[in-house]
């Protein structure tokens, strides 16, 4: 038989626990709770329960139940699992993932149907259940179409979650029903692969920005020096993140070298998440730009990456410039190294591309010369 538990809350209210449990030579074999701030909602839950075990078979059913996990279940284990070294995207995907319905299911019961009929959410703009329900802007349940590049991205990372998070739960995953689901996907054209961005910035929005950057500047010293973190994405060509991790110490050699060198830390690679460290070239601009760094942090660029992306997307509306982000920076660095007329091996050499294919994309362009020759900014970094 059940059993119901009155217990006190701090402000004075009383809960109720209802508690349903089955024993076997003396030892409990099953026990399952639920609280409510009614005592009849309590002895209306443990009857229910009851009548459910008293059920044939009712008691395995319900062990069962109670070992199952849900998606959402072994998501958060596979992310625990990753010890903070999980991408950016990825975390974020599989969090909001883990706030749709299909988190709710029992994992081992998926099929194929239900991983098409989330992705087919995702691509009509389905919203997750909201983190704060109280603070959503009025319109956050209207539908959001996503792009079948978009969608493509969920599904990938929760593909990555049912191949290797069965161990973590002790369960055997349906790696086969989401392979069955992503080729209908596929064909439906619900997902479909990442495009390539080839937005390059003008010589006149770069000047825009630079101008906006060096007066915010000067108004408040403390703040990121946008216009250094510019001429540092062109110049050096790393990503965000490892322009941050730069160390005064990595550094110093360079400074002094005829053939200058550095050690880009946990460099982004699409398997290794650490110790990926890539000694590259630096070339005179790109060394000129950390020189004119002076300050005596131990990190070069002691900046939050988030940081940097937020205050340059800030800056391109407030100047009316559209479609344009920090990484497109790098880009413009890349593509200017192809345009001075650097070959693929000399162009990885000091990008730190380790699949020269990544660089194809850029064979198109002339040799058309140093763009930034005379440009005006070189004069912040004594060019």
């Amino acid at each position: 038989m059940g059993q119901i538990i009155e217990r006190s809350r701090k402000d004075g209210s009383i809960t109720y626990t209802a508690q349903v449990r089955r024993k076997k030579s003396g030892k409990t074999i099953f026990s399952f709770a639920q609280t409510f701030d009614k005592r009849a909602d309590a002895k209306a839950w443990m009857k229910r329960k009851e009548r459910e075990l008293n059920q044939p078979d009712g008691l395995a059913i319900a062990l069962k139940k109670k070992t199952a996990k849900t998606l959402g279940e072994v998501i958060i284990a596979y992310i625990e699992s990753q010890n903070g070294q999980i991408g950016k995207s990825k975390l974020q995907n599989l969090r909001a993932t883990c706030r749709f319905e299909i988190a709710n299911e029992n994992v081992e019961a998926l099929v194929a149907s239900d991983f098409v009929a989330f992705a087919q959410e995702l691509l009509k703009g389905t919203q997750p259940a909201p983190l704060d329900p109280k603070s959503i802007p009025l319109d956050y349940y209207e539908p959001k179409p996503r792009l079948p590049q978009t969608v493509g991205g969920y599904m990938t990372h929760l593909g990555v979650v049912l191949r290797h998070g069965g161990p973590l739960v002790g369960l055997k995953l349906p790696k086969a029903e989401f392979l069955e689901a992503m080729e209908t996907c596929r064909h439906l054209g619900i997902v479909g692969p990442s495009d390539k961005r080839d937005r390059r910035p003008t010589v006149e929005e770069l000047d825009q920005l630079m101008a906006y950057f060096v007066r915010f500047s000067d108004d408040d010293p403390r703040a990121v020096p946008m216009h250094m973190m510019v001429l540092a994405a062109i110049f050096l060509t790393y990503r965000q993140a490892e322009h941050t991790r730069l160390l005064r110490s990595d550094v110093e050699a360079a400074l002094t070298d005829e053939e200058p060198t550095l050690t880009i830390r946990n460099m982004k690679h699409p398997r290794k998440k650490q110790g990926n460290d890539i000694t590259v070239q630096i070339r005179s601009e790109g060394l000129a730009v950390i020189r004119a760094m002076d300050h005596d942090d131990s990190r070069i660029f002691p900046y939050h990456p988030d940081t940097v992306s937020r205050r340059f997307t800030q800056a391109c509306k407030v100047l009316g410039i559209e479609d344009l982000h920090f990484h497109d920076l790098r880009h413009e660095g890349i593509s200017r190294l192809f345009e001075m007329g650097l070959q693929i091996p000399e162009v990885a050499a000091v990008t730190g591309h380790q699949h020269w294919l990544t660089l194809e994309r850029y064979t198109h362009l002339k040799k058309k010369g140093d763009k930034f020759k005379d440009w005006r900014w070189l004069c912040l970094i004594g060019l």
